[in-house]
């Protein structure tokens, strides 16, 4: 995917003497030669609700899901063991983006989110990422970075504190991933020549699983000719999107839209065929999705910018196909949840490396730093992977699971195991290696493990809450959120 280089004219004619003129003057320069220069920027892709091991490059051979991002994997490094440190997208996101654990920066709420009000002076409807965490894009802004988000979803909105360091950001302005990355594209062309920071947040593999809705502001008959353009755009993509039908003989009545997930969440038994189909529709998005990641791709290679830029593609959790009983996320910290892709490329860096070490999304951003030459804050809790990504090794630690909308759930996801406690005391332990299914809680057959375990969560506990006392970051406010993005939070099944 990289773009040619032509040889320079002449140079497979020259003379000895000449060449070996050349290699005495490259080899002097060679002594003091300066150290290469950082990529000129980032550009960092966020698949709301992808889990790892429906992508081929994590070993999926049902479908075939994922042809760009497998060929994006096998020039980059793939970390085959990256953990979110939460299974939903407000707090996911303000942990990468923050590099704190959820009980650190705050960003933890959502019980609350059915008593809004339309008082908004006074409404409180939910906890955000207060202006008082730094961000990563904050860091880069400040650093003299271009900085642009081009985003899908509720949580990701400013309104909930992820526009901060962004000097344009376009949340939900765009109807769909197709238009944010002609739009992310259009805003490289007018930032260079700075080094910029690009996020694209894209909604697609996220429920509800079906097709890109029609949308009211636009019209093929409208008299505004951008209008029209933007509605048959639309039209194209509801039949790419159908191109990929996994499952054309089901006839049940479970088809994805928020509607039937609803009735599955309230108990609606699926049975095997159902799950099937489930499993179909949500690999669909992911395909459709990986349409336009590639098309991203391509668009960097034809302005001269993907072997210069250090591309991230990761996700925010990843979801429940009726693994253990569930649909959608929110509220365990099993693997289907918690296990996401990343894929780190790094121009001239890494290629084709997969790192088997366990890692966290709260890694993220001192390693964007790290790539960049930036230096990153004290309070960062996570720390740079470029290590790894260079072929060495850094010292294994846990990740720690916070924040599931199960009040008190916590969890420890560390090499080979994931112990899990709940307020009331219940504990879970699965041995990932023997049981990647998860099926077999062996706590009570390992009691010396799990109790070390839950000491290790108990120091967590304790060491969390001494971070956020000593970086004496006050309480979050609340979201005041408007009427617009309620009905986004409705739409993506974050309200009743």
């Amino acid at each position: 995917m990289s773009p040619r280089r032509n040889r320079a004219p002449g140079i497979g004619a020259a003379r000895p003497w000449a060449a070996a003129a050349v290699l005495l003057v490259l080899a002097g320069v060679g002594c003091r030669r300066e150290p290469p220069r950082p990529p000129e920027g980032v550009v960092f892709v966020v698949v709301d609700a992808l889990r790892a091991d429906h992508l081929g490059c994590y070993g999926y051979t049902r479908r075939p899901t994922s042809p760009h991002l497998d060929a994006l994997a096998a020039g980059a490094t793939r970390f085959a063991q990256a953990i979110s440190s939460t299974p939903w997208t407000l707090p996911s996101l303000a942990t990468m983006f923050t590099s704190l654990y959820p009980s650190v920066h705050g960003a933890t709420l959502a019980s609350d989110i059915g008593r809004w009000l339309t008082d908004h002076p006074h409404f409180k409807p939910v906890t955000v990422l207060d202006e008082s965490r730094v961000t990563l894009a904050e860091m880069l802004r400040a650093q003299g970075f271009a900085t642009g988000g081009f985003v899908q979803g509720s949580y990701p909105a400013p309104e909930f504190g992820f526009g901060q360091g962004f000097e344009r950001y376009d949340a939900n302005v765009h109807p769909g991933i197709r238009f944010n990355v002609d739009a992310l594209l259009g805003w490289l062309e007018g930032v260079r020549p700075r080094r910029f920071f690009a996020y694209l947040h894209v909604a697609e593999v996220h429920s509800p699983y079906t097709p890109p809705p029609p949308n009211a502001w636009y019209s093929t008959t409208s008299p505004d000719p951008r209008n029209r353009a933007v509605a048959l755009a639309l039209d194209e993509e509801r039949a790419r999107y159908r191109r990929w039908d996994f499952d054309p003989g089901y006839t049940g009545w479970l088809d994805g839209t928020w509607e039937s997930l609803a009735a599955a969440r309230r108990g609606r038994r699926l049975d095997p065929r159902d799950v099937e189909h489930l499993t179909a529709i949500y690999d669909r998005g992911i395909a459709y999705a990986d349409y336009w990641i590639g098309a991203l791709l391509d668009g960097l290679t034809d302005r001269g910018l993907l072997d210069r830029t250090v591309v991230v593609v990761t996700s925010d959790h990843g979801e429940e196909l009726y693994d253990h009983g569930g649909v959608e996320h929110c509220r365990t910290y099993y693997e289907e949840m918690m296990h996401v892709p990343l894929i780190v490329r790094v121009p001239g860096l890494g290629r084709g490396r997969v790192v088997e070490q366990e890692v966290g999304l709260i890694d993220l951003a001192p390693t964007i730093l790290d790539l960049l030459g930036v230096e990153g804050g004290r309070s960062l809790q996570g720390r740079s992977l470029v290590p790894l990504i260079r072929g060495k090794t850094l010292e294994e630690r846990p990740v720690f699971g916070e924040a599931s909308q199960v009040a008190g759930l916590e969890a420890v996801r560390t090499e080979g195991w994931t112990y899990v406690h709940a307020v009331d005391g219940e504990e879970r332990l699965y041995d990932l290696r023997a049981d990647p299914q998860e099926r077999s809680d062996i706590c009570a057959g390992e009691a010396p493990r799990c109790a070390a375990l839950r000491e290790q969560l108990n120091d967590h506990r304790q060491a969390m809450a001494a971070a956020a006392a000593r970086l004496a970051l006050p309480a979050p406010e609340r979201a005041q959120v408007d009427e617009r993005t309620r009905e986004r939070l409705r739409q993506l099944g974050y309200a009743d």
